[in-house]
């Protein structure tokens, strides 16, 4: 990210200098670079873990992890089988409204 902002190349303005400055935009909003990655031709300024190398990669060399499907109501951070509805209810406040 530059400045808070992913730089995007288009391979379409110049097929064989998709790297130069006039070929690259700037895009802030990271479901916007998935969207645009998904459509493809276009390519994202990634720095490496390891060498810290700035580099651009193409749409399909990046895999987009999608996260997990938490159901509605399920309390992950305290416990991840507990509803609100449960750990909110009468019996739970009459369980512990002695404590």
């Amino acid at each position: 990210m530059t400045d808070g902002y992913y730089t995007l190349a288009d391979r379409v303005v110049d097929p064989k200098k998709h790297n130069t400055a006039a070929n690259q935009f700037f895009v802030r909003d990271v479901e916007a670079v998935i969207a645009r990655l998904q459509r493809g031709g276009v390519s994202v300024r990634m720095r490496g873990d390891i060498t810290g190398q700035e580099n651009l990669l193409s749409a399909g060399a990046i895999e987009i992890e999608e996260d997990p499907v938490v159901p509605a109501g399920v309390a992950e951070d305290d416990d991840p089988f507990a509803t609100f509805a449960e750990w909110n209810s009468e019996a739970d406040d009459a369980a512990y409204g002695s404590l």
